[in-house]
């Protein structure tokens, strides 16, 4: 439907008796203002009015303020064109007329526990900073202080004060993937000039850097042409790429990309249908919210900083994914190799090693010194199973009276085990338990971008030439929180508010922190029990899943649960940091990003007890290709196992967790029906438990 913003005062004035009734009928949102303000705004030409094609109001905007900022004071949409991207529009004609007069920013107020912060999000005002709000005692609100800059008016930079690279991403890990264009598969079967390039790819692929794949319109493409070949040797090819499933957004999506991308193409020429082929290319990649798509088509390499600014997908070239200097040419034949992991000691190995990473003297000396009155130190090493050294992990246990721990981290990220080997010596470090909260400063060595991202996305924060992490030793409540709070200050430098959020503001907004230099961010709650996990909030509401788990998967899943052995054991079951449990789709709409669940291990007569807590990264039910697609680097079982859990139309329940944290003492089967934790169904299904039952848990489990 198409709807108007009216501007001018003589238009707006009649709808002014509208606007302040909606605004009294959410004074929870807008507080309070008499009829009078809304007609001086009017006035001034600061209130909007959207009308519909029968003038009926169905949002407004009311602004004001002096250079160099502009403040909205109130944005209201109805209900009914929620979706239509009323207030968007809004917000844009805003920026524009920002623009025009000369404004450096744009600021707005908004309530910590509102949802209208997601809607803030989107239009990409940050929140750089809280203040008090109206009201007193339980009542007074928290107020997210959220601005955009308008960057070709601010010759200081706009916002670049308040931005820190201090900011954990969203911890969901992954391998790239990409989509290839059908010309490029077409040069490999036609022998075109760039075949080696396309083959040079594919052994890249197949030897772990990244997964190449390909979307539904690629194989519609061929099956198009398929009437012209008795055998199309291009559709044998595609056949072997993993294919990214079809969703109903794609067709909305592609509509869009064509104005990108194609903004001056007739649909009547000649090529139009390969330009609707290249857009359904990229709308697929855009859906599935893989890494990128790889294409020569010179128009969609134009459109690759809008595509990727506004969908964070990649266009790019085979020569973008290709090494410099023809590096692939010298890579090995393919093995299985199997990695082995080992406590290291000092050996001229080992230095030479640690020289091609410039690492600094004062860590080494950490690393090497053999002073008895320097002990509690782990150094451990993986190699190839031909020996071949390519990763070192040190970690220096830390001390209560400084609260520090230092590790240092090289691996070398050419060889296709890179992942495995960082993900197992960062899930050792995060599993390191200790009765007090402690900071952990890791080290990693030059041209380690991965081991960077992993970090980022596991809650480290940059500091200068290391990363550093909160390792918390709390459930966090109201009775704790100013403990962690004069803990964080003393080990960070970090402020955050005097009492834990609500729920309500822990959901729509997060964790406000401040930095000793004076830099603001919010982090979601998701975020903010990234950097203090393992451990997590305990508030109001917030249940757990009890999911059952048989021990011959648990060993697998999270490393030898036998009572006999330590989860921090160095065994060449490897620890990843995150995992992928595979189950029917009985209850699947239990589980939640951001969720806790509580692994109960059974299926012999020496385990049948609960063992630890995790914490939920992703959940859906996808079908058994889509497994082997989206969660390669958490862990797939074969084939085979997984259609043995699938329904018969090859769908299961796969969710991802993170945070695994053993009880200090583990829960019997008979102690949990006892603390009645468990139903009477014997836990043969997953059961929710509420905040109270959590609690038990936790008490029984940690002593707390």
């Amino acid at each position: 439907m198409d709807y108007e913003i009216l501007k001018h005062p003589d238009e707006v004035l009649k709808y002014v008796s509208q606007v302040s009734s909606i605004a009294d009928d959410n004074k929870r949102s807008f507080g309070f203002l008499a009829n009078s303000a809304y007609e001086q705004m009017a006035a001034k030409g600061q209130l909007w009015v959207v009308v519909n094609g029968g003038k009926d109001i169905k949002g407004y905007l009311m602004f004001g303020g002096t250079m160099p900022t502009l403040k909205v004071f109130q944005i209201y949409v109805c209900q009914s064109t929620r979706g239509d991207r009323v207030g968007s529009k809004l917000i844009d004609a805003l920026k524009c007329f920002a623009e025009e007069s000369g404004y450096h920013t744009i600021s707005a107020r908004v309530a910590t526990d509102l949802p209208a912060n997601s809607f803030w999000d989107k239009q990409e005002f940050e929140t750089i900073s809280q203040v008090d709000g109206g009201g007193s005692g339980s009542t007074k609100r928290r107020i997210n202080v959220r601005c955009f800059s308008i960057e070709g008016n601010d010759l200081f930079g706009g916002l670049s004060q308040y931005k820190s690279e201090l900011v954990p991403s969203s911890p969901i890990l992954s391998k790239p993937f990409y989509a290839l264009d059908l010309n490029l598969l077409l040069d490999i079967t036609k022998g075109r000039d760039g075949c080696n390039q396309i083959t040079d790819l594919m052994r890249l692929s197949f030897q772990g850097d990244f997964t190449l794949c390909a979307t539904p319109e690629l194989k519609k493409e061929l099956a198009r042409q398929a009437s012209q070949f008795q055998d199309d040797p291009a559709m044998r090819l595609a056949a072997m790429l993993p294919e990214l499933k079809s969703k109903d957004d794609v067709e909305k999506i592609a509509k869009t990309l064509k104005e990108i991308v194609f903004p001056s193409r007739k649909s009547s020429r000649k090529s139009a249908q390969n330009d609707e082929s290249d857009v359904m290319h990229l709308a697929y990649c855009i859906s599935a919210g893989i890494h990128g798509f790889v294409t020569r088509e010179k128009a969609m390499l134009r459109a690759f900083h809008v595509i990727k600014d506004r969908y964070d997908v990649a266009i790019l070239s085979p020569d973008e994914l290709l090494p410099d200097d023809n590096e692939i040419l010298t890579i090995p034949e393919l093995r299985n190799e199997e990695v082995s992991f080992y406590e290291s000691k000092d050996s001229k190995e080992l230095r030479l090693f640690l020289e091609q990473f410039s690492v600094s003297s004062q860590v080494l000396s950490d690393v090497f010194n053999t002073s008895p009155v320097r002990g509690d130190k782990n150094i451990y090493e993986a190699k190839t199973d031909d020996g071949t050294l390519f990763g070192f992990y040190f970690f220096h246990k830390p001390i209560k009276s400084t609260g520090i721990a230092q590790a240092l981290l090289c691996v070398d990220e050419n060889c296709n085990k890179s992942v495995v080997v960082i993900d197992h010596f960062l899930e050792q470090a995060l599993r390191y338990k200790t009765d007090y909260i402690y900071r952990l400063n890791i080290y990693i060595g030059k041209n380690q971008s991965i081991t960077d991202e992993t970090l980022r996305k596991k809650g480290f924060f940059k500091a200068d030439d290391h990363y550093v992490k909160i390792i918390c030793n709390l459930f966090l409540d109201n009775k704790n929180w100013l403990r962690f709070k004069k803990d964080l200050k003393a080990l960070l430098g970090f402020s955050v508010q005097d009492k834990l959020p609500s729920k309500r503001e822990l959901i729509h907004t997060g964790v406000h922190f401040k930095s000793k230099s004076g830099v603001d961010k919010v982090l979601s709650w998701f975020d903010f029990e990234t950097v203090i996990s393992p451990r997590f909030i305990v508030n109001a509401d917030r249940d757990c899943i009890l999911v059952p788990i048989q021990e011959n998967y648990a060993i697998g899943l999270i490393g030898n649960v036998k009572k006999q052995f330590s989860l921090l054991s160095v065994h060449e079951k490897t620890l990843l940091l995150e995992k992928a449990y595979f189950r029917s789709k009985n209850k699947a709409s239990l589980f939640k990003k951001g969720g806790i669940v509580a692994f109960y291990v059974s299926g012999s007569k020496s385990i049948q007890e609960i063992i630890g807590f995790a914490r939920i990264t992703y959940s859906n039910v996808i079908t058994v290709d889509e497994a082997f697609i989206k969660l390669d680097r958490q862990g797939i079982l074969t084939r085979d196992e997984l259609r043995s859990v699938a329904d018969k139309d090859s769908k299961l329940h796969a969710f991802t967790f993170d945070n695994f944290f053993e009880f200090d003492k583990r829960v019997s089967f008979s102690k949990s029906k006892k603390l009645k934790l468990i139903s009477n169904a014997n836990l043969v299904s997953p059961e929710k438990i509420n905040t109270e039952k959590l609690k038990v848990l936790i008490k029984e489990a940690f002593h707390e």
